[in-house]
């Protein structure tokens, strides 16, 4: 049961499989000029692809993205980490950049960009060595994302699932006391119509009781007045 509602939840959430983890080259604008990136498009809302993406580069490509001041627009800050040396994009120095932009509430585009920090911006034409392999590094994070984004959603139905038996169990263990309370108030019941029985039959004896004792008084009352009259009769 517990599966059919995973794959449920999954089918719910999960994009339509058009929408690609394919990396390709594109241009944004950043420091006064268009510069050239490599960008992927995965699921995901933009502030947790933010947080997974600088989680990633910190730990696969020593890369410890940070955010700048805020972006125009509402737009988010780029990412930056500078003047990283021992990376695979480079044996020098450089900057890399991330940028992100939400397509839908659902869905993020990830720009990668660098620089070798003397303002010379990595392109396909001028650094083809370090431009290839910045997309390299976003090749190896586009399917990582993607994982990640499956475990989150799997995770959420769990603990959607989990939420739902909690109340369950919650409402059995209601069911089960008024259940209980029902049977006490039946038992209850039952001892208050034999108790009722009980006095019906009592206040049938002492009625009778109360007749016998009326006609004994009515009865002793003649007798009374008869002995005061023969007590009057003699005496002087």
């Amino acid at each position: 049961m517990k599966v059919l509602l995973l794959l449920s939840a999954l089918m719910a959430t999960a994009p339509a499989w058009a929408q690609s983890y394919q990396v390709r080259q594109g241009q944004l604008p950043y420091a006064g000029h268009t510069q050239a990136s490599i960008n992927v498009v995965v699921d995901g809302n933009e502030d947790d692809t933010r947080e997974f993406l600088q989680s990633y580069m910190k730990t696969n490509q020593r890369l410890a993205l940070k955010g700048g001041l805020a972006g125009l627009l509402g737009k988010k800050p780029v990412l930056s980490a500078k003047q990283v040396s021992g990376t695979s994009i480079s044996s020098r120095p450089i900057d890399v950049y991330a940028a992100t932009t939400a397509l839908t509430d659902s869905t993020t585009e990830v720009a990668l960009f660098g620089s070798f920090g003397d303002k010379t911006y990595f392109s396909p034409d001028l650094t083809p060595a370090p431009f290839k392999q910045l997309e390299n590094v976003l090749t190896k994070y586009a399917p990582a994302a993607r994982t990640n984004f499956y475990r989150q959603q799997v995770a959420e139905a769990e603990a959607k699932i989990a939420a739902i038996d909690k109340e369950k169990d919650k409402l059995n263990k209601a069911a089960d006391a008024t259940r209980a309370n029902t049977a006490a108030n039946l038992k209850r019941i039952d001892e208050l119509l034999r108790q009722n029985e009980a006095n019906a039959k009592t206040l049938t004896q002492d009625s009778i009781q109360l007749v016998n004792n009326g006609l004994l008084r009515e009865a002793g009352v003649k007798v009374l007045e008869r002995r005061r009259t023969r007590l009057s009769i003699v005496t002087p």
